[in-house]
This record gives C-alpha cells, structure tokens and sequence, in this order.
C-alpha cells in the first residue's frame, strides 16, 4: 500500500481527482461521502489543521479520509490528537480491512512527521469509514448521551403513513391548514436546477434570519456554514437534477418556511429547516414537514428522511431514534498515548462514583 496526508485547508485539487475513481467503486452512502460536499468542506471550512489520509494501492485507490490534527499539552508531553468531526466523512474500498486502515493511517502520520498518540471519534455512525476506522481499534464504542440522529421512515404510500400517524399530529395539521387557508393561498415550490437554487437558497437565508436563530443559529450570523451550504448546494445542483433542493412553503407566493434537502443512496437528508417568525402561529414548519413526507412516500428513490441530529419534536413525525457513538483510541507506541490511557482510565472510575 502507498500511503500520503496532505496537510492544511484547499485541498481538493490533489483529493478530487482519487475521491473520484474510489466513488466508482464505492458509490457515496449519503450526501457527506458525496464529492460535492467534500469539496465545500476543504474550500470552505478546513483550517491549517485539516488533513486527508490517501491510500492507493497497485489497484487503485483504497481511502480518502478527512480528520482535523490538534495538539494538547499533558504536563511536559505534547499529544497529538485526531478528531473526525461530525459533519464529515471518506470514501474506503470494501477490500480495505479496518485494521489496515488504522495501521495505515499511523504510519502515515508518522512519517509524515505529526506521529498520532490518541484518536478521539465524535458522531460515529454505523456503516460511515469512522465506524470502519473505529472497528479497527481495541477501544470500544461508546454511546453518546447527547448524540443520535432521527430517521422518517417513508418505504410505505402516504394514505398508510397517514394512517398510522397519531390522532394529534393529524387533527394539529388539519387545524393548521384550516388557519392558512383563511389567510391565504398556501403552495410549496422546489427549487433544483442552479439558478432556481441560488435564489432559493438566499430565500431561505432570510427567511432563517427572521426568528429566533437570527442572533446565533442562522446562517446568516455564521459565515462558515453559510458558505459549506451554498457551496454544497448549487455544487450538486450543478452534478445533475434531483441530488439537492430547497423546498419552499408559501402563502400567497411569499415564503412561510423552507427547508434546504439532499438525496443519496434512498435517503432525503434534511439538511435546514426555517420558518418566518411572523407567521409562526399558522405552523408553516409543520405544514411543509407534512408535504415532505408525503412527497418522499410517493418518490420511488427515496424510503427514509435523515433528520441529522435527535430532537424532541422529532417525535411527533413518528421518528426512530438512532445512536451514534464516540470512541477513544490511544496509540500505547506512543509516550503521549501512554499517558492519555490513564486519564482516559481515571476519567472512567470518576464517571461510575456516585454523583460522577
């Protein structure tokens, strides 16, 4: 095997050209392994500590790997550690064991220079190359209290979905519809084609930057995830019809809630929602969450909606809750990783002592 990291942000360029010929033979699983967004990540997000792990061998390439290298200080040692962050994720070949990809990646790191004491996985999900790259370490997975994800399931036709919702989610959306229509004419657009999503794109930005999140959550207040999304979306609107969309509720043509969606492998992930502040009592975000589902039950290429994260107002949509998991995994080669196994020891009796 060859192995190589490239170091620091803007990237793509010598990534792009592998992440594409592994896509052939490793086809994305969700919008994160898609080129697109491993694209906008190294344009528009990666930092100085942002590297990529490439494994090739006489048969093509093997792995591309995003992680993030920082450094922390344990009394005189200096531990380098990688993290994987959570909105990331590689592409890996089937035929690339998880041990070898570890040991690869330690080796690489080694010569490199930037030799690795502990791996620290944050947002692990199965069937992701983390999990694979987890599976290859002695250290367990480790359930994340605050962690997990929602998933819609919609393998069934909108009447039978419909039919099993509750009696207060359907009484609630038939209420809300009532209200709507009272104040107006109520119609949901998609935009998917670049132009379209450009526009819709800043739509929805506005929209966002109308309620509650305007001081912090919106994108508008966060430059970074503002240019990964736009970057991402009219990138795979670009690739081809169908991969990415903003989906826009609308009362008397002006826009009551949006949500920013990606579609891959039968999974619609539901990147953003917003919803105008000042029309909040006429339910816009649920009205439009109602029509997504019905949507994806009647889409043949489409039988699950990701909700990316867990919360509490998933529920009412009838959402099985998944876990994701974290791990710790020192390197015992290492002076460094020596030491961070007894913190990491002790941090686990404190944590089973009562009160812990």
């Amino acid at each position: 095997m060859r192995t190589r990291i490239l170091r620091g942000r803007r990237q793509w360029a010598a990534v792009g050209p592998v992440w594409s010929r592994l896509a052939a033979e490793a086809p994305a699983r969700s919008h994160l392994q898609s080129a697109e967004w491993a694209c906008a990540l190294t344009e528009e997000f990666h930092t100085d500590e942002a590297r990529w792990l490439v494994v090739e061998d006489d048969d093509g390439p093997l792995a591309v790997l995003p992680f993030k290298l920082g450094e922390r200080r344990i009394g005189p040692l200096r531990v380098r550690v990688l993290s994987s962050e959570r909105l990331t994720d590689g592409l890996l070949h089937p035929r690339l064991r998880p041990a070898d990809l570890r040991r690869e990646l330690l080796a690489a790191a080694r010569e490199a220079g930037e030799p690795v004491d502990v791996l620290s996985l944050n947002g692990v999900r199965p069937g992701s190359a983390f999990a694979t790259l987890a599976a290859g370490s002695s250290a367990g997975l480790e359930t994340e209290a605050d962690g997990g994800y929602s998933v819609v399931e919609t393998d069934v036709s909108s009447d039978e979905w419909e039919a099993r919702a509750s009696k207060n989610l359907t009484a609630g959306l038939r209420k809300a519809r009532n209200r709507f229509a009272r104040r107006g004419e109520m119609t949901v657009t998609t935009a998917a084609v670049p132009d379209e999503v450009a526009t819709a794109f800043d739509e929805f930005v506005a929209v966002e930057a109308s309620g509650w999140k305007a001081g912090s959550g919106a994108l508008a207040s966060q430059p970074i995830q503002y240019a990964v999304l736009r970057h991402f979306m009219l990138a795979s609107a670009r690739a081809g019809a169908g991969r990415v969309a903003v989906r826009t509720l609308r009362l008397d043509g002006r826009p009551a809630a949006a949500q920013l969606v990606a579609v891959t492998a039968g999974t619609l992930t539901l990147l953003k929602v917003a919803y105008h502040d000042a029309l909040s009592d006429l339910s816009p975000s649920n009205l439009l969450m109602a029509d997504l589902v019905r949507t994806c039950c009647e889409r043949a290429d489409v039988d699950r909606i990701d909700l990316v994260t867990s919360q509490p107002w998933h529920d009412r949509w009838h959402a099985v809750q998944h876990p994701t998991y974290r791990v710790r995994d020192v390197n015992l080669r290492r002076p460094g990783g020596l030491v961070s196994r007894v913190g990491l020891a002790v941090e686990g009796v404190r944590a089973r002592l009562p009160g812990g």
